[in-house]
């Protein structure tokens, strides 16, 4: 891009907080500079000894030196290691010790809390503060840039497509979190899977409120926007500020969680220009009418709702559409679906207890669908696959499959199965669903989240989408409760809050006969009769979508009692 479009723009950062109602100076890099600085920098790293192979953490907010940085690591053959700062000190802590880290770079902040908790301190031997000064580091940034701006083009090895990339953790929403290993050929796969699924053109300008993410926008030709948000804290997106960017520099593609999509769909339900006096006009003018630029919204990280999809859709034109593709960490993306067939069609049967439908696979994916099992598979076999229409666990094989977590062989053990014909590595999803006869996946929750009960086997997204179909009802979530050697089922419900667009609080007395007297309609929720209520739902700390059963199942277990009898009730 730097050699076909220097002056480009490949990032927008804005000088200090958007406006939320009109345009915000903002500081261009284009692809040239871009590229330059990132040379500079490779220099500078590999004279203080990141060389090719060196593992890196690098803990620095979404901003020019992140995009420069990463790119400078790639060009030296490091291995970035990303984690989500927002999943607290401890995990953190964990996750650095065993991602051992070479070198560690960071702000100021990430490095006195490396320096107090002793983050990895056993293998760091490079330190570089993402700054003007040392603060106890060996180095700095900004003196890495001034030693290496001298120095030209940065000598880019030749990679091999299966050395080691990157080291990406997962979110932890299901478990610990794990080093994901990325090779340079799966992210030569992504940025190819990417680029055909979705039609994404040089030149289009890209608004990403994931930080990972937003690392394709510019090896996809996309000059991407920085967003005045705090990426560890989707859900508090200002949806205001977000538009107002994308009105300024005609945004025309944007990535965000179902959060994000959730938060931006608010602007749907705000009065229209008509209705307003001439001093509220420009308020307007940076909320609905300013999406009219996105050609497509790609939303990840968990299924999002119907009911948000449907409000977020009014403010797109026509010819755009939302894609909400499924995969993960480990392998993505894996299948695809828009918003027109999920309103036209499948949010209908997801209303019923059928699942949430993620689309049909991908070019190059395949998706199989094995009996559900908790044990390790060591070698694929054809009689692992569950019948037709089956409930069982999503497998996957294709480009983008990863093929190990660091230093985790346990969980490779688990997730991983190996094909004896041919070698290849396929990977089990740890979710649960099934295949229609039109090759479409159908999502029915997790499963370590599945709840076997005494009268069968309960999964999360056949029940959950029954109950949220009920005003006053902001989501629910399954969860088991064990009493006297069985786990039965209870349903957490989270009611309607006034920030979520209603002027009065809803309290689960109001709603709970609605909410049995819709379980009794299908038969897998009949026997549903423990309802909870909770304030608010401890969700995932990279999308904010992604509910934490787990601690709502130890949550339930406390509120219900040790004398909670749970057939009384039945």
């Amino acid at each position: 891009m730097a050699a076909q479009h220097p002056t480009q723009a490949a990032i927008h950062s804005p000088r200090g907080r958007v406006n939320p109602y009109g345009p915000t100076e903002h500081r261009a890099i284009t692809f040239s500079e871009l590229n330059t600085d990132a040379d500079a920098i490779a220099h500078g790293l590999h004279a203080v000894g990141v060389a090719r192979g060196t593992r890196t953490a690098l803990m620095v907010p979404p901003s020019p030196d992140f995009f420069a940085l990463t790119f400078a690591l790639f060009k030296i053959g490091a291995v970035p290691v990303l984690i989500d700062p927002g999943m607290g000190v401890k995990n953190l802590g964990k996750c650095l010790a065993e991602a051992e880290p070479e070198a560690f770079i960071g702000i100021a902040k990430a490095h006195a809390a490396r320096r107090v908790l002793g983050w990895a301190k056993k293998s760091v031997r490079v330190t570089v503060n993402a700054g003007r000064w040392r603060f106890f580091c060996r180095t700095s940034l900004a003196r890495l840039r001034k030693s290496g701006r001298t120095h030209g083009a940065y000598p880019v090895p030749e990679s091999e497509a299966s050395e080691p990339a990157a080291i990406l953790f997962t979110s932890g929403s299901t478990g610990i979190a794990k080093g994901v290993v990325y090779t340079h050929g799966i992210f030569a796969a992504q940025v190819e899977l990417l680029k055909a699924t979705y039609g994404i053109e040089p030149g289009e300008i890209d608004l990403c409120t994931f930080p990972l993410f937003a690392l394709f926008g510019p090896a996809l030709g996309m000059t991407c926007v920085i967003p005045d948000m705090d990426a560890s804290r989707p859900a508090q997106l200002d949806p205001h500020k977000a538009a107002a960017q994308i009105k300024q520099f005609g945004v025309t593609n944007l990535f965000g969680s179902p959060a994000v999509i959730r938060r931006l769909g608010e602007l749907a339900n705000e009065p229209l220009a008509a209705s307003r006096t001439s001093a509220s006009d420009a308020r307007e003018d940076a909320s609905g009418q300013s999406l009219s630029t996105l050609r497509r919204v790609i939303s990840a990280g968990a299924p999002a709702s119907s009911a948000s999809l449907a409000r977020f859709v009014r403010l797109l034109p026509d010819s755009a559409e939302v894609f909400t593709p499924y995969g993960a960490t480990e392998a993505l993306p894996v299948a695809n679906i828009g918003s027109r067939e999920i309103l036209a069609e499948t949010r209908q049967l997801t209303d019923t207890g059928k699942g949430v439908c993620v689309g049909r696979p991908v070019a190059g994916m395949e998706v199989r669908v094995i009996r559900i099992t908790d044990e390790a598979i060591a070698e694929w076999s054809d009689s692992l696959l569950a019948p037709p229409g089956e409930v069982g666990e999503f497998v996957v094989r294709g480009p983008v499959v990863t093929r190990t977590y660091y230093n985790r062989p346990a969980a490779t053990k688990l997730a991983k199965i190996r094909n004896p014909k041919t070698g290849e590595v396929l990977h089990r999803m740890g979710d649960v669903g099934y295949l229609d006869d039109r090759g479409r996946l159908w999502f029915c929750g997790r499963k370590s989240h599945r709840v076997v009960t005494p009268h069968g086997t309960l999964f999360t997204d056949m029940v959950e989408p029954i109950f949220n179909t009920v005003p006053g009802v902001a989501r629910t979530a399954l969860v088991g409760v064990t009493r006297n050697g069985a786990t039965y089922s209870v349903l957490c419900v989270e009611c309607v809050k006034p920030t979520m667009l209603k002027e009065y609080q809803v309290r689960l007395p109001l709603i709970e006969t609605r909410l049995r007297e819709v379980g009794t309609r299908f038969d897998h929720t009949r026997g549903i009769a423990t309802f909870l209520e909770h304030p608010n739902f401890p969700v995932d700390v990279r999308h904010n979508s992604k509910i934490f059963r787990e601690k709502l199942a130890v949550w339930a277990d406390k509120q219900l009692g040790p004398k909670w009898n749970p057939e009384a009730k039945a």
